[in-house]
């Protein structure tokens, strides 16, 4: 970064004395000029000439500075660049332009829980950490990667691909500033894919091409004829039929004209864009397959864009006035433009919608190789067979969206099926931080990328989480049957990964190792709207349906005797967080390791926060803290009515 803001800061330098030169010149140019013209009629030809060179230099000046301009732009992208490289390592949000997720991506439920794409005031997301897509297309495809799983052989493949890319740092540093160019421009692509790939009209009819050939003919033959007198002056009625059929049928030719350049003076810079990726000598195999689908015919997308913007820079004769009419009254101009243009349209258009998708997958990839590139710690995952067996198995597994020096590693398994992981401790603990660090490695995995781990393994997976959830005043939906309707969603979705129906009351014995996906939940601190003894029973119900249909996941709960229900005492995993309390002479203070221990959570906090923020007289008022979680303030030790004694946690 520091070497290219050098870089920058000295081509601005050279760019402003150039600039003064310039001016210089041209003063120059203009003396000479004015002196040489001045004892008129008699012309000082000692200072033309020096005019003259003067001339030259200044045409010389303009080329030389509009480089150094260029020069210096691309020296600033690049150190732009490199400050945001450095902003996502170390996890600084703010100073990262928010990168626009597709609105229907962002609302997702997934999306939401594990902070897969920026929202609101949430500006740490997954989208972010690998905000490297500049086009439309590339931030398209990466949403779409974060959203749905791809299948083994395609993660195989992209994690090759990204290994290729990722040492290749001037290779991607040199593509990201080609592409930070498109930043600016528009998202609504779909108008010059459907020219592309429709009909050509001027090719629709033969007559479209004829007529115009023919008239051209005739009227420059009878220009020829004229000018060697062999006829009088007919070309003239040649040049008022040419104009008349201007007239007629031009008004099309001009709305095609129109439709074309308004999309395509945004696009030519994907030739830029092109011209690397097909130039490229890549050994992964997707990548190989990527570049061959930039090629038509043996030409790449990057020369066909560049021919097609040489047509439309012929279309623009149409804006030159006068010219225009006497070229269009002679040739028809236009109408061999469009016939041009209709033969770009029927060998190339309907390939132009595959080389922006390639643009996008190639962005999606040059991100998680730039992730790999600057985590070097990170692991690429392992996929495993999925089966009775199978489970999400990780040594030191971090958050990826949390700064290094304030990221705890935990060994963490999840499964095999039968099996949950039951993550309890005190309040501030880092239970749903560890769920979501589940989730969204996950998610890098499955995109084909690397994770926070020193090893990852895991089956095909397809998550279902409840984390954050609203209520909507507008539909009539409070929270807690907002949360029974995700939960319900969840066991669907596992059931259709196991191939019956909710239904059905037991696993398949067969065909177990079969299944190309596994179902993975996770579940933070579900059924808060409702009263300790019913959830219990609910939480309960819940896991034991996605126990029998072959799911695998992770559930954080205060409820301290879940483990010890009936039905999941065996399938129970219990893991805890906990918290180190102390007195001091400055008043209580908490602290938390955030070290993942085997068991259930021994303490809680609850009562101490009350004290941390200043509400501990609160609680003295109820004749002090109570021994223990079961021992409320408020309430008998028996319970409410109707609950047994011991039922809460």
């Amino acid at each position: 970064m520091a070497r290219f803001a050098e870089e920058a800061a000295r081509l601005g330098l050279r760019s402003r004395r150039i600039a003064h030169l310039r001016l210089a010149i041209f003063a120059c140019f203009s003396g000479s000029l004015l002196l040489g013209l001045w004892p008129f009629p008699q012309v000082g030809w000692g200072w033309i000439s020096a005019s003259g060179g003067f001339l030259l230099l200044f045409i010389f000046l303009v080329g030389r500075h509009d480089r150094v301009i260029r020069q210096e732009r691309r020296a600033a992208v690049t150190r732009d660049l490199c400050e945001e490289a450095l902003a996502r390592l170390d996890r600084r949000w703010d100073a990262l332009a928010p990168r626009v997720a597709p609105k229907e991506a962002a609302r997702a439920p997934l999306s939401r829980d594990l902070d897969l794409f920026g929202e609101g005031a949430r500006r740490a997301s997954l989208f972010d950490l690998l905000g490297t897509p500049h086009t439309p297309m590339g931030r398209q495809t990466l949403a779409e990667w974060l959203l749905e799983p791809a299948s083994p052989a395609v993660v195989r493949a992209r994690q090759e691909a990204v290994r290729e890319l990722a040492p290749l740092l001037d290779f991607r540093q040199d593509f990201g500033v080609r592409g930070r160019q498109m930043l600016s421009m528009p998202s609504g692509v779909e108008p010059f894919l459907a020219w592309a790939e429709g009909e050509p009209w001027m090719l629709g009819r033969a007559h479209r091409v004829w007529i115009p050939r023919v008239l051209t003919f005739v009227t420059i033959l009878l220009l020829v004829l004229g000018i060697a007198g062999l006829l009088p002056p007919w070309w003239l009625l040649g040049v008022a039929l040419n104009l008349l059929y201007t007239a007629v049928a031009g008004r099309r030719a001009h709305g095609i004209f129109d439709q074309v350049a308004r999309r395509e003076r945004a696009f030519r810079e994907f030739e830029g864009l092109f011209s690397p990726i097909a130039q490229g000598s890549f050994q992964a195999l997707g990548l190989q397959s990527l570049v061959l689908r930039l090629f038509v015919d043996g030409q790449a997308a990057h020369s066909q864009m560049r021919r097609m913007d040489r047509i439309m820079g012929m279309a623009d004769a149409r804006r030159t006035g006068l010219m225009y009419l006497l070229v269009q009254g002679l040739l028809l101009w236009d109408f061999h433009v469009l016939y041009a243009l209709s033969r770009w349209q029927r060998g190339v258009g309907r390939k132009v919608r595959d080389w922006f998708a390639v643009l996008g997958e190639v962005e999606a990839l040059m991100a998680l190789a730039a992730l790999a590139h600057d985590e070097p710690s990170w692991c690429f995952p392992e996929l495993v067979d999925p089966g009775r067996d199978a489970a999400l198995r990780a040594r030191a597994l971090g958050h990826p969206l949390l700064p290094l020096d304030g990221c705890i590693r935990n060994d963490v398994s999840v499964g095999p099926t039968g099996s949950f992981l039951l993550v309890t401790g005190s309040n501030m603990s880092g239970k749903s931080t560890l769920l979501r660090a589940i989730g969204v490695n996950a998610v890098l995995a499955q995109v084909g990328g690397p994770v926070c781990a020193e090893s990852f393994s895991m089956p095909p997976l397809r998550l279902g989480t409840s984390f954050r959830l609203e209520d909507s005043i507008e539909q009539g939906v409070s929270f807690f049957m907002a949360e029974l309707r995700r939960l319900k969603t969840i066991v669907d979705e596992a059931s259709s990964l196991a191939g019956y129906g909710t239904d059905r009351a037991e696993m398949p014995a067969s065909g177990e190792g079969e299944r190309e996906w596994m179902y993975l939940f996770l579940l933070d601190e579900i059924l808060q709207g409702t009263n300790v003894y019913e959830r219990q029973i609910a939480v309960r119900h819940v896991l034991c349906h996605l126990m029998r249909r072959g799911a695998i996941g992770a559930i954080s709960s205060h409820d301290l005797t879940l483990a010890e229900s009936e039905g999941l005492t065996e399938a129970a995993r219990p893991v805890h967080f906990t918290e180190d309390y102390r007195v001091e002479p400055k008043g209580p203070r908490m602290t938390f390791d955030y070290r993942l221990r085997p068991g259930v959570a021994p303490t809680t906090n609850a009562l101490k926060l009350l004290e941390l923020v200043g509400l501990g007289e609160a609680v003295s008022s109820q004749g002090g803290p109570p021994q223990t979680s079961r021992e409320l303030p408020c309430e008998p030790a028996g319970g409410p009515a109707g609950e047994p004694a011991g039922g809460r946690s």
